[in-house]
């Protein structure tokens, strides 16, 4: 983490291999095994591991990696990072991600939840999130962020308290991802 450091200080890129695990348990280098470009922005403290954001400049987008999933030290480079994007912050960024699992591009979505359910969603998008009391039982919740596998995961733990208002494209992947776990059964 000490090149993370002193890459994020000196605002400078960093190169590292990325890896990730097959069916037997070995580790493999992602991205066919060549090393991915980074210009880092923050280190972040998540569930028992740390993550580096930044911006890949394979993927063009701000993404996350697990620091315990980089092959070795990563390499700092002669080259200035990419700034931060203007609307870039990252307590915004972290509610954004679900368990660091992002997409390339968060979005807004609504969902009508149970009154039970206030104080999770609380928990994750802060105090300041948008809701709309819809009667003494329910209220709207309307988010912004970066769907994926792990969002539809946390929606389906609430075991129907919480559900996808929109928008359609959210609404039908969730059915999506329903459908093929029910399919597996």
């Amino acid at each position: 983490m000490d090149a993370i450091h002193e890459a994020i200080d000196t605002r400078r890129k960093i190169r590292l291999i990325y890896t990730d695990y097959d069916v037997n348990k070995k580790r493999y280098m992602t991205n066919d095994g060549a090393p991915y470009t980074v210009s880092p922005y923050t280190l972040e403290w998540n569930g028992d591991y740390y993550y580096l954001r930044g911006f890949c400049d394979e993927r063009q987008a701000v993404r996350t990696f697990r620091i315990d999933r980089i092959a070795e030290q990563p390499k700092i480079l002669n080259q200035i990072a990419v700034s931060s994007p203007e609307d870039y912050s990252p307590a915004q960024y972290s509610k954004c991600v679900f368990r660091m699992f992002d997409t390339d591009q968060p979005e807004e979505v609504q969902l009508l939840c149970h009154v039970s359910t206030m104080k999770h969603i609380i928990d994750h998008f802060g105090t300041d999130v948008e809701t709309e009391p819809i009667d003494e039982e329910s209220f709207r919740a309307n988010v912004f962020l970066c769907t994926s596998s792990t969002f539809y995961r946390w929606i389906f733990g609430f075991n129907g308290k919480i559900r996808i208002l929109g928008p359609e494209s959210v609404q039908t992947a969730y059915r999506e991802m329903l459908r093929k776990a029910l399919e597996e059964l």
